[in-house]
């Protein structure tokens, strides 16, 4: 593996930022010395953003949990199995709510609850030596923190922004693609729909770097409001897109053609940032309509069709606009212009069940260890039980869970077989400062430019300063002591991967259907109670969801359901709008909705909508016809419509029979 320039830049940076903060803390006294070099292997990273950020969750998450320390130690000096119960409570609901924020802030979270066990545990029985552990702790992870912020913002700092304008770049020209395919009518196959799920995996996974471009010093504050206005009316425009392909592809060949070209004029004009004219919009209205004029129901659909494209050419003329000022620095139209100054990052979701997991799952491990510890009296079981929920809290949210913490546990004895190298090997050479700062250049610049590709690799560099004596005067553990550490961290990874094995199910397949499950369940509440605002949430969450089911249909050999997917978050958004509207029908219409939500409950669990139910959706539509309701501007006929071609695209078109 021939590693490039940049990647020995990010190694020699790392490097420089762990002699730094290591030679100070050594020369202020300080008596844990390495944890300043734990700090510079885990902050440090490629963008400045990633190291900001980082390195102001770490803080927080030491310092917050450095004076829990002190707290609990305050009320329970004198009662130790009170504290270790406390303890242990505290980090596993730390655990948790670090897998409830899919964001970096999720490690302001595992830091607090890893430190709380670092200060804690370890001296449980030296109460009063806590205050001084908190203190050297907080200080040193400090001047880490510092030293890697000095160097990176020194030596060649790294922007993200460059990454996510190609980013964005790719995804535009997707999204064009999806454009003109459903413009022109084409109907794409399971794999082109899936690619495009995978797509919108890729835009809404853009808001867990939100809190990096935040930090990043080398983008503005505008500059990521547009990036995320660009973000959300992409994904905006998802549900609309799906909803219009098949009706265009539906039309007579004649009238397609001529649809398309206004369409692609339109789209044009959008394309350099301009809102297509009233008269162009106008004329794709009146080519819609004459789609089938005779027919009540294409009547109803091409009305609506209408209004959906010119709700994706003005989400497109938007982001066009969003992405030319962002290139150019140029001003926005005022009533865009105000709405991108308040745009936030698309929200990610929590995901409770994996919180709930989790949080149960590091008692298990917490409590198992502990009372080996309490058992044995092992010196070095504060280790086991350290690594133990560590391996949780890091690597246990994964689909994959199981499989991830055996990784880690091999490469946590890649880093004690490194370790012993350096403590037994290495270090005994360095008779003076040079030759120390030669050695660790030797260890570090290897791995680190490695950690670029591999990022176990840090945790190597990490676990492997951790595992040995390393103070401001070197005196290696006694070989029987270094093999006792060696044996706790496995121990602690290993009842961390069987806690795991007894709380949650693993796998792709299992994590897909229970998403599957909880948008139904999801669904069936919408039947029963949907504001406006309960529906953008829907929306938003099954978009989050939607991404996220992407690569696991991939991985159980299901894409051909991709289309299946998209076709039922259109159809949960009209069963919103039909629960919004019916609190204000008359008396018979709300009587036939009723109808439909139940039937709906009853069909929720089913691959495909039964035909009861298209009768009920066609007896809906007979009854707003009957009141008067003939446009499908109105929110009734709107949601009627979207139901039926989302769950019905092929079924034979509805009659209204007076």
């Amino acid at each position: 593996m021939i590693l490039k320039p940049d990647q020995w830049l990010f190694a020699f940076k790392l490097y420089l930022a762990a002699m730094m903060a290591f030679t100070i803390s050594a020369h202020i006294g300080l008596p844990e010395t390495y944890w300043t070099i734990v700090t510079c292997c885990v902050v440090m990273n490629p963008m400045s953003g990633a190291v900001r950020s980082k390195a102001v969750y770490r803080f927080t998450g030491t310092f917050c949990g450095g004076l829990v320390s002190l707290i609990l130690v305050s009320f329970f000096a004198n009662t130790p199995i009170l504290m270790i119960a406390f303890i242990g409570l505290i980090g596993a609901v730390a655990f948790g709510c670090s897998l409830l924020d899919r964001t970096p802030r999720s490690y302001g979270f595992q830091l607090f609850g890893l430190t709380l066990m670092i200060v804690a545990i370890p001296y449980i029985e030296h109460p009063a030596t806590l205050f001084d552990i908190a203190i050297f702790r907080i200080c040193e992870i400090g001047l880490g923190i510092i030293c890697c912020t000095m160097v990176d913002s020194i030596i060649a700092p790294r922007s993200l922004k460059p990454g996510v304008q190609f980013k964005l770049q790719g995804w535009l020209a997707d999204m064009e693609k999806w454009i003109d395919d459903a413009f022109e009518g084409h109907i794409t196959d399971d794999e082109a729909v899936h690619d495009r799920l995978k797509a919108l995996s890729d835009i809404s996974s853009l808001s867990a770097l939100a809190a990096q471009l935040r930090y990043d010093p080398l983008v503005t504050r505008r500059e990521s409001q547009l990036i995320f206005s660009i973000q959300l009316r992409l994904l905006r425009l998802v549900p609309l897109l799906s909803a219009i392909s098949s009706r265009i592809a539906d039309a007579e060949p004649d009238i397609r053609n001529k649809l398309a070209a206004s369409l692609k004029t339109a789209a044009a004009h959008a394309k350099n940032g301009e809102p297509a004219d009233e008269a162009l919009l106008t004329q794709i209205t009146q080519t819609a309509h004459s789609m089938d004029s005779m027919s009540e129901w294409r009547h109803l659909v091409q009305e609506n069709m209408a209004e959906l494209l010119k709700a994706i050419l003005h989400n497109w003329s938007e982001i066009r606009q969003c992405q030319q000022s962002l290139e150019q620095d140029s001003p926005l139209p005022p009533i865009l212009e105000k709405e991108v100054s308040n745009t936030r990052s698309f929200k990610l979701y929590p995901d409770t069940y994996i919180a709930k997991k989790i949080f149960i799952g590091s008692l298990i491990s917490y409590s198992l260890l502990c009372v080996l510890w309490y058992a044995t009296g092992w010196h070095h079981a504060p280790a086991a039980v350290l690594m133990g929920v560590a391996a949780l809290a890091f690597f246990g949210g994964s689909d994959e869970g199981g499989r991830a913490i055996t990784l880690f546990g091999r490469f946590t004895i890649i880093a004690l077989f490194a370790a012993s190298i350096l403590s037994y090997g290495l270090l005994p050479l360095a008779n003076d400062y040079p030759m120390f700062l030669i050695i660790m250049a030797i260890f570090i610049l290897p791995i680190g430019a490695w950690a670029t590709k591999n990022p176990m690799a840090i945790l190597l560099l990490a676990m492997a300063f951790s595992s040995i004596n390393f103070q401001s005067s070197y005196q290696p553990y006694d070989f029987g002591v270094f093999l006792e550490i060696c044996i706790a961290n496995l121990l602690g990874i290993f009842i961390a991967f069987c806690s795991l094995g007894l709380v949650r199910t693993l796998g792709a397949k299992h994590t897909m259907e229970r998403l599957i499950r909880e948008g139904r369940e999801e669904v069936l509440n919408l039947t029963y109670r949907a504001t406006p605002r309960d529906r953008d949430a829907f929306l938003n969450r099954s978009l989050d969801k939607i991404g996220s089911l992407a690569s696991r249909l991939e991985q159980t050999g299901q894409i051909n359901t991709s289309s299946r997917v998209l076709s039922r978050l259109r159809a949960a958004a009209s069963i919103a709008e039909l629960r919004h509207t019916s609190a204000y029908l008359n008396e018979e219409t709300r009587r036939v909705l009723e109808d439909l939500f139940t039937t709906i409950r009853q069909d929720i669990n089913h691959k495909e909508p039964s035909d009861k139910l298209l009768a009920i959706i066609d007896n809906a539509l007979s009854t707003a016809w009957k009141h008067e309701l003939k446009s499908a501007k109105h929110p009734l006929l709107r949601g009627l419509i979207g139901l039926r071609l989302a769950l019905f695209e092929y079924a034979p078109a509805w009659r209204y029979a007076p």
